[in-house]
């Protein structure tokens, strides 16, 4: 199940990123501003070292790319998922959810894994086992990738 939007459809997402920053006490700058927009533009996943070499000819200052991104990321609306055995983000709806990435073209898709978390607490009580985090990340071909590579279905 793909997740819904949590903001005002008023409200641009880049509009709601930026109020949840001053929410979390960081003033609106213009770079800060750029930062948000060029999160928001993103199809998939990217890199905080990427959006910093995109993003210094504009005037960004590294240290504000790598705070927006921290803050995004605590605050929930960004999640940390790995890339090609390095961190990456996704814009995220607020709440809690997994991430299915395409390994060729980098899109996200959020998705509902309650099923597999009822599964792993299970587990984890029959194990006598407390969980206190966990990560859930399925990582293959979108249906548009698998479709450009011939091939198709779940199979693993």
């Amino acid at each position: 199940m793909v997740r819904k939007t949590a903001h005002s459809a008023n409200v641009s997402r880049a509009g709601w990123m930026l109020q949840r920053l001053a929410e979390e006490g960081l003033r609106h700058t213009e770079q800060r501003a750029i930062v948000v927009q060029a999160i928001v533009d993103k199809r998939g996943a990217f890199t905080a070292e990427g959006l910093v070499d995109e993003l210094q000819p504009r005037g960004v200052a590294r240290a504000t790319v790598y705070r927006t991104v921290e803050v995004l990321e605590r605050v929930g609306l960004l999640a940390r998922i790995h890339l090609d055995n390095r961190h990456g983000y996704t814009v995220c709806e607020e709440g809690h959810h997994h991430h299915l990435l395409c390994e060729r073209c980098g899109v996200v898709i959020p998705v509902d894994a309650s099923d597999v978390e009822v599964a792993i607490r299970r587990l984890a009580d029959a194990l006598r086992f407390q969980v206190d985090t966990h990560l859930l990340e399925f990582a293959g071909l979108c249906e548009a990738c698998q479709a450009r590579n011939g091939r198709t279905g779940s199979a693993p």
